[in-house]
């Protein structure tokens, strides 16, 4: 990841993207920037129809890979098609990483284009839901969708981008490695001296079955 002066903001999230392993997103070239950004880190965009179908596309991606599904919607209208979607992934324990497009924080309140309170929306049919206000905090953000996406019981989590933040044309980029792309996060494995122990009286019963 370039971490130089002239990184922008859309490349900062491109890189946090794959950096957790993320070579497919389900999409529909928005946030613009951000998918304009995607090919130098070896992204390809999977275009859907409409939200609700691109929210089951990345549900069965993550359901065959065993990998974070990943998908955008612009704000409003397009954003309320992801709630079934999402809804869905909540109760399978799928996890998904849904990367919505905002109103910047100048025209909120004021009837802005497609505005809507993407917050309370999606707080029902996801386990995390966050907005990003500072270049500073991209790839914090990022690290935290992905870790509530796979961690504990697996879900959907949800980033707001506002247009300001996702089209700022200098960010800074970490210099971060950790991959939070599998899942389960954290496998909950047996004592081992159990497991000998089960393993021995297996290999001396005369019926183990």
């Amino acid at each position: 990841m370039t971490t130089g002066s002239n990184t922008s903001a859309s490349q900062v999230f491109a890189g946090a993207f794959a950096r957790h392993g993320v070579d497919t997103i389900f999409g529909q070239s928005i946030p613009s920037k951000f998918f304009l950004s995607t090919p130098e880190f070896g992204i390809r965009q999977c275009t859907y129809r409409t939200e609700n179908a691109g929210a089951v596309m990345a549900d069965a991606y993550a359901r065959i890979s065993h990998k974070v599904g990943v998908v955008t919607a612009q704000n409003g209208p397009a954003a309320t098609l992801l709630v079934a979607g999402l809804a869905e992934a909540l109760t399978a324990s799928t996890p998904i990483v849904a990367l919505v497009q905002d109103t910047p924080p100048i025209w909120r309140d004021r009837n802005a284009f497609q505005e809507l309170d993407h917050l309370d929306l999606f707080k029902g049919c996801a386990k995390w839901v966050r907005r990003v206000e500072d270049t500073r905090r991209i790839d914090d953000y990022v690290d935290m969708a992905f870790r509530q996406a796979v961690g504990g019981r697996p879900g959907p989590a949800v980033l707001l981008a506002p247009v300001n933040i996702m089209e700022a044309e200098q960010a800074t980029a970490s210099e971060r490695s950790e991959s939070l792309s599998h899942y389960p996060l954290d496998r909950p494995v047996a004592d081992p001296a159990q497991i000998a122990e089960a393993a021995k009286l297996i290999a001396s019963a005369k019926h183990p079955l």
